[in-house]
């Protein structure tokens, strides 16, 4: 089993895959990398290079964007209606700047002054012309590029005709086959101590993905906030980690994103909660 290690998406990756060589599966991960990095690039939320930073910097309200883009916000806008707005990528992306906010009074100014702008319903998509109806709305696409990325990463490997193989950016893993004639099997961390696993799972043909508030925040005054914006609170006590196992990886990872928000969205039939902790526990 050929395996290799790199960076993307500001987060550890790895990739297993089924070959007889070491030099197969270098010539493999040299045709992915590329692709991979492109998704890294043009969607990036900082990278001053990107299509996502021209378009949350614009000077105008209308926008002519790529037709991948387009997809990619099609398809985010299906996840919003879906979880009830628990995913939002208007909502993660305008209100992202609240974390910059060095006081707690300045945070909820912030946040008062953003939060009538953090939402889908601020901008339009016909084609692949994006409009705004206002200049504040930020668009980040960090809740779903990398799960993206991950599920094209295994159409890539399929249509190279590899049998069996393991893709993990940053704990968004997907896998289909074997390994080494076993179920490829997954262990889900513990968020209070990481060295040990609290499950583990077996893998096949599905992905995994594990939201939660531990590893990610930022801290203003001795308050810490989750890296996972949430658009309201629930009657219920918020959980501290959930794992989500499904078809696709961005179906776990937006629904794993979307059950940590609001555990009282009504679950579709394909998605299946593998493991959750409670903040009590």
């Amino acid at each position: 089993m050929y395996s290799a290690r790199f960076s993307a998406f500001t987060t550890p990756c790895e990739i297993f895959i089924d070959v007889k060589t070491q030099k197969e599966g270098d010539s493999i991960l040299s045709l992915l990398l590329p692709k991979i990095k492109h998704f890294q690039k043009e969607y990036s939320f900082f990278d001053t290079t990107s299509q996502l930073y021209a378009i949350n910097h614009r000077k105008y309200d209308s926008l002519t964007i790529s037709k991948e883009l387009s997809a990619l916000l099609h398809l985010s806008q299906f996840y919003t209606n879906i979880t009830q707005g628990a995913f939002d990528i208007a909502l993660a992306g305008t209100l992202k700047a609240t974390h910059n906010a060095t006081t707690l009074e300045a945070y909820r100014t912030l946040y008062t002054t953003l939060i009538p702008f953090a939402s889908s319903r601020s901008f339009t998509l016909e084609g692949t012309t994006l409009h705004f109806s206002n200049p504040y709305t930020k668009i980040d696409l960090g809740g779903i590029v990398k799960e993206y990325a991950v599920d094209q990463t295994i159409v890539w490997l399929q249509r190279l005709g590899i049998s069996a193989a393991l893709v993990n950016f940053g704990g968004d893993i997907a896998a289909y086959g074997m390994c080494e004639k076993e179920p490829w099997r997954i262990g889900i961390q513990d968020p209070k101590n990481p060295a040990i696993n609290v499950t583990s799972v077996e893998l096949y043909d599905a992905s995994l993905c594990t939201s939660g508030h531990s590893k990610r925040y930022s801290c203003i005054e001795e308050q810490h906030f989750s890296h996972i914006i949430a658009p309201n609170k629930t009657s219920l006590d918020p959980l501290h980690q959930i794992s989500i196992i499904a078809p696709t990886t961005v179906d776990a990872g937006i629904w794993s994103t979307a059950l940590l928000i609001n555990p009282l969205l009504k679950v579709p039939e394909h998605i299946f909660k593998v493991f959750e902790i409670t903040e009590d526990r």
